[in-house]
Order: structure tokens, then sequence, then C-alpha cells
């Protein structure tokens, strides 16, 4: 923003700051409260789901960017600089698992998976078949977000950008 004169004549400057990159894969109700929580707390979102009825501007007003498209075809046209923030809560198992096995494949900074144990230990499974290390895989946040007992989809976001902002300062 521009600087503001305080009353005494004497400048504050707001700091500007490269936001990290947030890509949210899938655009449920999760995503919808992660967007909103994460743009409060300055990281650039970008919302990725192949359905254009979820993934838009009235659902996602604070998202810089939206992308319809298939999740690894979208995947792959993202840059990944080593510094991005990847969330991963799709509709489903098929999707969670593509867009790991692509994600894994690219330098990111955190990427986090939602899902119950029992699917998490499925698709860590599957990525192990992909020929993902262990090491590889036991940087995946999953369950994605704090340990807070969240419940709520609100609450459920909450968690998550949480452990973003953990993750970012360090």
């Amino acid at each position: 923003g521009k600087p503001v004169i305080s009353d005494d004549g004497a400048y504050l400057v707001e700091p500007v700051f490269n936001r990290a990159k947030l890509y949210i894969f899938g655009a449920g109700h999760v995503s919808q409260f992660i967007a909103k929580i994460a743009d409060m707390v300055d990281f650039a979102v970008t919302v990725i789901d192949d359905r254009e009825e979820f993934a838009n501007s009235a659902r996602f007003p604070e998202a810089q960017e939206i992308v319809v498209d298939d999740f690894v075809s979208a995947c792959s046209s993202l840059s990944f600089s080593g510094n991005e923030f990847v969330v991963i809560v799709t509709r489903g198992h098929a999707h969670d698992a593509n867009v790991l096995r692509e994600t894994l494949s690219k330098d990111a900074r955190y990427v986090g998976m939602i899902g119950s144990r029992r699917k998490i230990k499925i698709i860590f499974d599957l990525m192990r078949q992909s020929g993902f290390s262990d090491e590889t895989i036991s940087k995946v946040y999953a369950p994605v977000g704090l340990a807070i007992n969240a419940e709520t989809p609100q609450e459920i976001a909450v968690s998550i950008v949480g452990q973003l902002i953990e993750v970012r300062a360090q």
C-alpha cells in the first residue's frame, strides 16, 4: 500500500514481501475456508479443480488465481520453485493420489493431504509402488493440519492454515 502519514508527519511504512504461494487442489467447502483464512494471513492462493461450477471467483473471491483443469495437467502447468505450499483436499482418493504423485516429483516447501489414517496408508502405499522413497513420503503432512480436534469445515481450515503458518515461520 501507499505510505500513510501520521499526525506528526512521520511515515509509517508497510512491509511488502513476496507472499508464499498456496496451491489448493479441490474446491469444496473446506477449500473455501482455507482460501479465506490463508489470504488473511498473506498466502497467495491458487485454487485448482476440474469443475468450473466449484472453482470460480464467486465461490473463491480471495483466490489470486483459479485453474479449471484436470488435476494432473493442472499440476504440471503450475510453477514450482521450492517455496510453494500444497494442500490436497479433492473429492476422492483417486484424485488425491494423482495430485500427490505429481506433487512429490516437484520441489515444494509443504505438501499436506486430508484424509483418514486408512486412506492415507492406502495412498502412501501407492506412492511407494510408484517409486517414491519412504523419506520423500514421510515429508507429507497427512492427515493435514494441526491436531486441534477440528470437526467443522471452518475448524479444519483453521487447523490447516495454522500448520501452513507454522511451516512458513520455520
